[in-house]
């Protein structure tokens, strides 16, 4: 039996070799975008699940109220890990504290090369259950010794056994391995990790910052025993921290590691998602597409039904049973939809590498996973089903005299279900077309936000050690005497990054009693120059006025929030020093571009300055410049390994998440719009083709061309139409919501509903008007000879 069901299959697909093509390549579109939407948010859900103690892990968050503003950050001091590492036993089992990832030089004999990690005190790699691979792996306590990842040891060492081995990092220390760990997986949070480092190499160098308590430079991490007790612990801690640090207002939050990845965005002290709603956006674009591909075969299946109602007849008057019908159709049913599937597997396997390169995604399908296997084999029987249950039983109940007769009727009612589908159609593309064009519109809104400085040939130099630090000004005078550079600067972070938040900040008309907080970033004379600020008020820092040691300049932010309108006399004071504002400059984008601008203050003296910035000049060959630059910043410190990134690089990689949003959401929607107009150009097709003696007729009677293309076409433009005014509202309420979680964004209006809208429209009357002109301007004679 199932052998004969497969041969009609066949035989129908042979008889109708278009719309089944495009009925199987519709759902293997959808069955694509579903495809890759699952495996994408699979990856997203499977993040850090390989830790242990995954379940118990939770990282120490700060909500505080920063001018007025509630804002949660993960920073943290060090005393606090301190304190729930000795007062809190019962609720938590270990705690770690970690500074910030960083770049290392390192130094093997005549080998050198860069890393990432950080300094460590506590637990670090036993909450984190690192897998053992040489030597002792547990969080290194004694001063000058380290363990390092796999990776590292095989750059650092090849196949010797590293274990012992000193290593030389920045140039002049000296650290033995202590351990080497197994590679951390690429969905993970620590994911190039490549070192650990005690903490009380840290401390050694910077003395004093183990007591204060607002020095919140750190993560911190704590594995606990219960989730239970997890509202208690932040209650206590909250309650603790607010003796300590009274500016804020502080509250302690833990967070759990199964949301790090997921829910990381926090609005006014509460959680507000994060890349969840990328995983749900991409859910819902999969399932929509999945729905229309289903509603093309059903349109379709249905249509084509009215050419089998002979096929139907000789069946019925042999004795086969409408249930034997409604099986047969169903089993043509599943093997469409499973062929489509084959077909998408394909499609899937040419797409994953441009996919992966777009997301960093690394997915694959998984071969070797049974689960899979059972998963595809049950989907396509449940959609087979489900796509094929209402065509079955339209076919399954024509009657069989009429349909030998060549008479059959089919009432204009039971069409009803397929306008239905048709506008759902149209609603669903014509949705994915308005939600597209907004995120394009937000991604170039805040492409095009003014910036604040000049990011062309500007570099961002990674390698700086103390002794390059020390010697700047002799280095950049022979960089500018070779012609290597147009200008250079030494600060205490780049212009693209805000290295440090503070409180304490007093001025007149302040009344606050702890002051207010803002940005802090310390810099030299040039560094305007180099990185070409615009002054709004006032002037630049000068090595002409002595008395600009105390001195300060603010950006726009921060004026606005100091309420200053003029510059005559106005002072500002931190820790009890008064500094005179010298100038106010246009805002720069130093933190994410899709937020707002944190008021911030520029002094001279203030933060150690280890940060060099360059400018190249124009035209110059880059590459052999930079080789150039780097033999001179060898030629101070030798062990030192040059590295660099270019400023309008590393802020174009702040729009990565947005571009691949914008890449894959248009697509999904081309593809959306395409199995739209394949299913209606074959619908229309069918349908035509049915009304063919009708026209006929209409023509030899004296109808024209335009009229009977009216005729055709009327319907379909006012299901699009309808179509329209479904999608679009829902769109709005869809996008504006999505909008909110962006400062900087663009307000929707009527304009971006009139462009989709009419394009729809003129997308359906060019695949509408194909087959209706086609009809209008054929012979009547050749469709009526055979009656």
């Amino acid at each position: 039996m199932i052998k004969l069901f497969f041969k009609t299959f066949l035989r129908n697909i042979k008889r109708n070799p278009l719309s089944g093509i495009i009925n199987i390549t519709g759902l293997a579109f959808g069955f694509t975008v579903a495809l890759l939407s699952i495996l994408w948010i699979w990856k997203q859900f499977s993040f850090d699940k390989n830790f242990k103690h995954y379940e118990s892990i939770y990282q120490v968050m700060i909500t505080g109220t920063f001018n007025d503003e509630v804002l949660t950050d993960a920073s943290t001091p060090i005393p606090l890990a301190k304190l729930i590492e000795s007062d809190y036993h019962n609720e938590v089992e270990q705690v770690a504290l970690a500074t910030a990832l960083e770049n290392t030089s390192f130094k093997v004999g005549d080998k050198k090369l860069s890393a990432k990690g950080f300094y460590t005190l506590g637990k670090f790699s036993e909450i984190f259950s690192f897998e053992h691979i040489q030597g002792e792996i547990s969080t290194p306590t004694k001063a000058n010794t380290f363990i390092i990842s796999q990776s590292l040891a095989e750059r650092l060492f090849g196949t010797e056994n590293a274990i012992g081995k000193i290593v030389q990092l920045n140039g002049k220390e000296q650290y033995q391995v202590q351990g080497v760990y197994a590679n951390l997986p690429k969905n993970s949070t620590f994911y190039g990790l490549d070192y650990i480092l005690p903490f009380t190499s840290y401390l050694q160098k910077n003395e004093g910052v183990a007591d204060r308590w607002n020095n919140c430079y750190f993560d911190t991490y704590v594995q606990v025993y219960n989730s239970a007790l997890i509202p208690s612990l932040e209650a206590k801690l909250t309650k603790f921290f607010k003796t300590k640090l009274t500016d804020i207002n502080p509250e302690i939050l833990l967070h759990p590691m199964e949301k790090w990845h997921l829910y990381e965005s926090f609005k006014n002290g509460k959680n507000n998602g994060g890349q969840i709603q990328y995983v749900w956006m991409f859910a819902l674009i999969s399932l929509l597409i999945l729905s229309l591909a289903s509603i093309n075969f059903i349109n379709l299946s249905t249509a084509r039904s009215l050419k089998r109602g002979k096929e139907i007849g000789i069946l019925k008057s042999i004795g086969v049973s409408r249930k034997q019908l409604i099986k047969s159709f169903l089993m043509e049913s599943i093997c469409a939809v499973g062929i489509a599937y084959l077909f998408s597997l394909i499609f899937t396997l040419l797409l994953l590498p441009w996919i992966n390169s777009l997301t960093q995604a690394h997915l694959e399908l998984p071969w070797n996973n049974a689960a899979f296997y059972c998963i595809s084999i049950a989907s396509i029987l449940l959609l087979g089903i489900l796509a094929g249950i209402y065509p079955s039983l339209f076919l399954s109940s024509f009657n069989p005299i009429l349909a030998l007769k060549g008479k059959l009727q089919v009432n204009k009612s039971r069409f009803q279900p397929r306008k239905i589908m048709v506008i759902i159609q149209f609603a669903i593309s014509i949705f994915m077309m308005i939600a597209t064009y907004l995120v394009i519109q937000q991604l170039y809104h805040v492409k095009d936000r003014p910036i604040g400085y000049d990011s062309r040939n500007l570099v961002n130099v990674l390698s700086v050690s103390p002794e390059i630090s020390k010697n700047f000004e002799v280095l950049k005078r022979a960089l500018e005497s070779e012609g290597l550079i147009q200008d250079a600067t030494l600060s205490s972070n780049f212009i693209n990054s805000l290295g440090l938040s503070g409180g304490g900040f007093i001025w007149e008309g302040n009344d606050r009693i702890e002051g207010s907080i803002m940005g802090i970033s310390t810099v030299d004379e040039n560094f305007a120059n180099t990185v070409q600020w615009t002054f709004l008020k006032g002037r630049n820092f000068s090595k002409d006025f002595k008395t600009d040691s105390s001195g300060v300049v603010v950006n726009a932010a921060a004026a606005k929030f100091m309420g200053l309108t003029t510059l005559n006399s106005k002072q500002i004071t931190k820790r009890g020093k008064t500094y005179n504002i010298l100038g106010v400059i246009q805002n720069t984008i130093s933190e994410s571009p899709f937020k707002s601008i944190t008021p911030t203050v520029y002094f001279l003296d203030f933060l150690p300055k280890n940060k060099i910035t360059l400018r190249l000049k124009d035209g110059e060959n880059q590459s052999q410049t930079l080789k150039n630059i780097g033999e001179k910043f060898s030629a101070i410190d030798p062990n030192l390994v040059f590295e660099y990134t270019f400023t309008d690089q590393d802020y174009g990689k702040q729009f990565k998440q947005m571009e691949m949003i914008r890449s894959l959401t248009s697509l999904f929607t081309g593809l959306a719009i395409l199995i739209s107009c394949l299913g209606l150009y074959a619908l229309v097709s069918f349908l035509t083709e049915q009304r063919e003696k009708e026209i006929g007729i209409r023509k030899v009677l004296g109808a024209s061309e335009l009229g009977l293309w009216k005729l055709l076409s009327t319907e379909y433009i006012w299901l699009t139409f309808i179509g329209f005014m479904i999608a679009a509202p829902l769109a709005y309420l869809f996008m504006e919501k999505w909008l909110e979680n962006y400062v900087y964004r663009i307000t929707i209006n009527w304009s971006i509903f009139a462009v989709t809208g009419g394009l729809a429209l003129f997308i359906t009357v060019i695949t509408v008007s194909y087959q209706a002109i086609k009809v209008a301007l054929s012979n009547p004679i050749d469709t009526l000879r055979n009656e």
